[in-house]
C-alpha cells in the first residue's frame, strides 16, 4: 500500500468509494481536453478502481493511477499516472488529472510533487517525463514550476479526434539534480 500525505492531500492506491468523484472529473471533456482518453462509462470507472487499487509499485511496463484525495473532506479530486518502462525502469513518466473545478488551487503542483519526490528518493528513479499538448499551457506551468525543463517540442505527434487534426506535444523531463527538485513529505511517508 502507498500512502504520501502532503499539507492538503493524500495520495494513495483507489478505492471503491471513490467512484462518484471519479466520474465527476473522468466524464468532463474539459479535463481530458488534452489527453487521448474518452470520457469514462460507470462500468468503465468501476472496472478502473479495481485495478488502480491493487497497484504495486513493483509494477513495470503498465500505466498505473494514484488517487488525490483531499483531506479536508476525503474527495477524490485527482488522479496522477506513472509508468515505469519497461526497457528501464529507473525512467518514469507521469500525468495527472484534476477535477475542473478544483483547477487553479496548486493541488496538481502540491500531488505532483510529493509523488516526484518520493520516486526520487524512495524508488531509485532516474528521471521523470511527460508528454504535454502544446495547447495544454496549464500543465506546462505545473511542471515548469515543480523544475520540469522543456526538452523536445514533437511536431504532430498525436491526433485528436475531437478537433479531427494532428496536434504537437512537448517533452519534459526532470532529474533529481535540478534546481527544483521536490523533496517528499518525508515524514509523512507510510
Amino acid at each position: 500500500m502507498m500512502n504520501i500525505e502532503t499539507p492538503r492531500l493524500l495520495l494513495r492506491w483507489f478505492q471503491a468509494r471513490d467512484l462518484a468523484d471519479m466520474l465527476e472529473y473522468r466524464t468532463d471533456p474539459e479535463v481530458l481536453r488534452y489527453q487521448t482518453l474518452d470520457p469514462f462509462s460507470r462500468e468503465h470507472a468501476e472496472e478502473f478502481i479495481d485495478e488502480h487499487s491493487r497497484n504495486s509499485l513493483d509494477k513495470i511496463g503498465a500505466w498505473m493511477q494514484v488517487a488525490i484525495e483531499r483531506k479536508s473532506d476525503g474527495k477524490l479530486i485527482g488522479d496522477l499516472a506513472i509508468h515505469f518502462q519497461s526497457e528501464e525502469p529507473r525512467i518514469v513518466e507521469m500525468g495527472f488529472n484534476i477535477n475542473r473545478r478544483l483547477q487553479g488551487n496548486g493541488y496538481a503542483t502540491e500531488a505532483a510533487t510529493a509523488l516526484i519526490g518520493f520516486l526520487f528518493q524512495h524508488r531509485n528513479v532516474h528521471k521523470i517525463s511527460c508528454l504535454v499538448d502544446v495547447r495544454n499551457a496549464a500543465s506546462f506551468r505545473v511542471l515548469e514550476k515543480i523544475g520540469f525543463k522543456r526538452e523536445a517540442h514533437l511536431r504532430k505527434s498525436y491526433f485528436d479526434a475531437i478537433d479531427g487534426d494532428w496536434f504537437d506535444e512537448y517533452i519534459y523531463g526532470l532529474l533529481p539534480e535540478d534546481i527544483n527538485a521536490p523533496k517528499p513529505y518525508s515524514n509523512k511517508i507510510k
